[in-house]
């Protein structure tokens, strides 16, 4: 039985992710903004445009557990990776899009091919480092999805394939009730 928790949690533990996704995540919000400056590299105070800024005078975002608690995931955001051709990506992105609206959790895209869809127009292309913080021991499907606090870049896998909104929001359920657990929410 010890070995089996011990294999989940192994399988479960947060990965940290570099300084470059934090980067790319700033870039696709600013496109998001239409702002037209180049995302910040440095460690200096972020300024009152930043997601970095934002995100230190954001309300709480309040996610209830099925079991009753209510955490603040204003810092977590869903990581979603696609290609445009992926037929398990058109059916599933509509559904996440809406989970994301319905919850509050942002969703930052990353593109196997560099190209969007319709419900994920913007993108980031896929890059070496970004594989290997995120696929190092995952095979490189589409539809898969991460939370990331971008704060602390703990970072929990959520799914892989294809899955209806209820399967959703319970992994989503289930991988914030780990954050809790291991103390990184």
């Amino acid at each position: 039985m010890m070995s089996k928790l011990f294999a989940v949690l192994l399988m479960l533990t947060p990965v940290l992710a570099t300084a470059s996704t934090i980067d790319d995540i700033a870039r696709l919000e600013q496109a998001k903004e239409g702002a037209d400056a180049p995302a910040q590299s440095g460690k200096s105070a972020p300024t009152a445009d930043t997601p970095e800024a934002r995100s230190q005078t954001a309300k709480p975002v309040w996610y209830h557990l099925s079991d009753g608690r209510r955490v603040d995931v204003g810092h977590w955001q869903i990581v979603h990776f696609i290609r445009s051709d992926c037929p398990y990506c058109r059916h599933f992105n509509p559904i996440l899009k809406s989970v994301s609206g319905q919850t509050g959790i942002g969703v930052f895209v990353y593109s196997f091919d560099g190209k969007g869809d319709a419900v994920f127009p913007k993108v980031m292309p896929v890059n070496d480092g970004i594989l290997k913080d995120f696929f190092a021991e995952l095979p490189q499907a589409t539809p898969t999805d991460f939370i990331i606090n971008t704060q602390s870049l703990v970072t929990i896998p959520l799914s892989q394939g294809e899955m209806s909104e209820e399967a959703l929001k319970q992994r989503l359920d289930e991988s914030f009730a780990l954050a809790v657990r291991l103390g990184v929410l």
